[in-house]
């Protein structure tokens, strides 16, 4: 926990049930989706569930018990304890919810409705050390281990969201040697490729990307590691074209701090036989610690959080990959207060909701058609526990 600790301060700052859910009715004519959140909590991980209406806003429905333990706080950073984008993730079809349990390894399945309440349908070992990402396409799911060395573990989703380990599928990360006592190379996220082609991940101390190819059963290949353009590659996720989008916090190696007003992000295509090939590097938010990532669902833009600088930045996402800053000014497209902590983000319709560890909050932005931000009225709650909230999933 410790060591899970530096990864934070490292890469941040250095770098927080009420109603049972039965079937697939909804309790309210004016729910038009959910929004989740994950207390993390070391004794009893819970999932908080938001009611989301058709404009915006937010109403809690309650908190879920993954029916494990997440990690707590951590001791040396403030907030974002697993330091790691998607801990909790959705199904495709948006019936059920995947949940890390980082304290007791394990993965948990909970069954969602669009009135935010959910329900405990199961749980799996995650085969590995430390769960902290999740990624999934279509009944392929996978997650990534952060204990030790790292590793990543497959598994198939049955019709009942619970979860089945594909033998064989269990592969190590880079292995790169790190200055860390258990060699840790930090990862920060795990994506699948639209096509289900690729697995990829980032690694924040070795300044990696490990690629790894996916064969018909849904079996990973040894990673195939490869060196980013610019430091630190923290969140990520593919676009629909299979463009594999990055968020650079550009963490310096002599401070350990990461780099004032010049967190970034990058984009790069993945040839079929894994090899990255960069389209567009180091695209400045001319703010600091750019950690997490989220792209809209028509792919035409990308936002990242900057962590340190309590910002939302926007960029242009076109159809070759290439990102453009929304605003290249001053690189800001929405602000809340510098000491928010901006962490994860999830987007549902034409809405952006940030979770802010420092606030305990999360808040709601209607996505204009030109990428511009705006506050939802009603779309900001609070009562998170700031100091182990970690995750993001709507729809």
């Amino acid at each position: 926990m410790k060591l899970q600790g530096r990864l934070i301060s490292t890469a941040l700052l250095g770098t927080a049930a009420l109603l049972a859910a039965c079937d697939d009715t909804t309790d309210s004519a004016a729910a038009s989706g959910a929004v989740f959140a994950m207390t993390n909590a070391a004794d009893n991980n819970q999932i908080l569930g938001y009611q989301r209406t058709a404009t915006g806003a937010l109403t809690l429905m309650g908190q879920f018990s993954t029916g494990g333990r997440g990690s707590g706080p951590n001791p040396i950073a403030p907030a974002a304890p697993l330091g790691a984008q998607d801990p909790i993730v959705l199904s495709d079809d948006n019936r059920y919810l995947f949940a890390v349990n980082a304290g007791s390894n394990e993965i948990s399945t909970m069954r969602v409705l669009d009135n935010g309440t959910a329900s405990l349908v199961g749980k799996a070992a995650s085969g590995g050390m430390f769960p902290i990402s999740i990624a999934v396409n279509d009944e392929l799911l996978y997650v990534l281990n952060a204990g030790g060395a790292g590793n990543i573990s497959g598994f198939r989703v049955g019709d009942d969201g619970l979860l089945t380990a594909i033998p064989g599928s269990t592969q190590p990360l880079s292995g790169t040697d790190t200055p860390l006592p258990d060699d840790s190379v930090l990862p920060g996220t795990i994506d699948i490729s639209p096509d289900g082609r690729f697995i990829a991940v980032t690694e924040k101390a070795t300044n990696l990307i490990d690629i790894f190819l996916l064969d018909d059963n849904g079996v990973a290949s040894a990673p195939i590691a490869q060196p980013t353009d610019v430091p630190t590659p923290f969140g990520a996720e593919f676009d629909l074209n299979g463009f594999f989008i990055v968020s650079d916090a550009n963490v310096d190696p002599g401070t350990g701090m990461p780099t004032a007003d010049d967190s970034s992000v990058s984009s790069y295509s993945v040839g079929a036989d894994g090899t990255l090939t960069a389209i567009t590097t180091g695209v400045t938010t001319l703010e600091t610690a750019a950690c997490w990532i989220e792209i809209t669902a028509n792919n035409q833009f990308a936002y990242t959080t900057n962590t340190n600088s309590g910002t939302v930045t926007g960029f242009q996402l076109d159809g070759d990959g290439v990102l453009t800053s929304l605003n290249p000014a001053d690189g800001v497209t929405a602000a809340l207060a510098p000491t928010s902590i901006l962490l994860e983000m999830a987007i549902a319709d034409e809405y952006l909701y940030v979770l802010a560890a420092g606030t305990g909050e999360i808040n709601g932005f209607a996505i204009a058609g030109d990428g511009s931000l705006t506050p939802v009225e009603g779309g900001t709650v609070g009562g998170l526990p700031g100091a182990t909230a970690e995750g993001l999933a709507a729809f």
